[in-house]
């Protein structure tokens, strides 16, 4: 399956993209993204964000509110429409 809005990429290519991505800025690599690690990517994008904006954005990406990005709620935020 085509994802054609994001560049055509099967959607099982664009996720193990995004698995890479996710594990890259997961500095101790147990599998979360801290509020830290988080600001990270997105200063890797360029974002151009403030810390308080990343912490904003960490919070609502964070569904469960647990304090940590778990992969899932990273690849439902990031393919959102």
């Amino acid at each position: 399956m085509n994802d054609p809005e994001r560049g055509g990429a099967p959607l099982a290519e664009r996720e193990a993209e995004l698995r890479e991505d996710f594990a890259y800025f997961d500095d101790d690599g147990d599998g979360l993204l801290q509020v830290d690690e988080f600001i990270r990517f997105l200063d890797g994008l360029g974002a151009g964000m403030s810390n308080e904006e990343c912490r904003i954005g960490f919070a609502e990406i964070d569904t469960d509110r647990d304090g940590v990005i778990q992969f899932e709620e990273f690849l439902n935020w990031w393919t959102a429409p």
